[in-house]
């Protein structure tokens, strides 16, 4: 979007009022998941920040890991938070509701991403999905050989890989909207609005 999706801001809940930043969005999120024990925010250089949450939760900022792009911050979060399993989400995926969350961080898998169509390798997503130390270590040696994609080990047969559908949740192209373009910030401004009271639960 030529600009820092991170520091985005969502409407506030009054009209004309100015809501949270996409970063601060995603850190409420998983506030609200019971077995979030920690929030480590993967902001790299982008100079986002999160604010405190409730139930007493320490949220902290990592350094991102070797690579580019989002395994930088995987494997940034990881090393901060050596063989603990961790529950992922990108901060531009705005629409991904806590139940879903909670889903993911329940799962018995190696790699348990979200997915609009689990039958369907290609629509996991690996930056809405639980990474266990397994999969990290073969994210970490991926990276390594310069492969900085995600994607691939949604596909890998040395992991056990389970999808969670997000259908489940919603309509699955709306909970896993991913904010690249204008059109996809204007869109997830809408339907966030749209959905305001369910947001507000959470």
């Amino acid at each position: 979007m030529g600009r820092n999706k991170a520091v985005l801001r969502l409407p506030g809940s009054q009209a004309g009022e100015s809501g949270p930043t996409l970063v601060d969005w995603a850190v409420t999120r998983f506030a609200a998941v019971a077995a979030v024990e920690e929030i480590v925010v993967a902001a790299g250089d982008s100079g986002a920040e999160a604010g405190p949450v409730d139930r007493g939760l320490r949220v902290s900022s990592a350094l991102d890991g070797p690579g580019a792009g989002p395994a930088a911050g995987v494997l940034g979060a990881a090393r901060s938070r050596p063989g603990h399993r961790l529950l992922v989400l990108a901060c531009d995926l705005p629409l991904v509701p806590v139940d879903l969350l909670s889903d993911l961080a329940a799962s018995g898998a190696e790699l348990a991403p979200a997915a609009t169509d689990p039958g369907d390798p290609r629509s996991m997503n690996p930056t809405c999905a639980l990474w266990t130390p397994p999969a990290l270590e073969r994210l970490a040696a991926r990276v390594e050989e310069g492969d900085n994609r995600l994607y691939p080990l949604t596909r890998c047969a040395g992991l056990r890989v389970e999808p969670v559908d997000a259908g489940r949740f919603g309509d699955p192209q709306d909970v896993l909207l991913n904010v690249n373009t204008a059109a996809d910030w204007k869109r997830a401004r809408r339907l966030v609005e749209r959905s305001r009271p369910l947001a507000g639960a959470c």
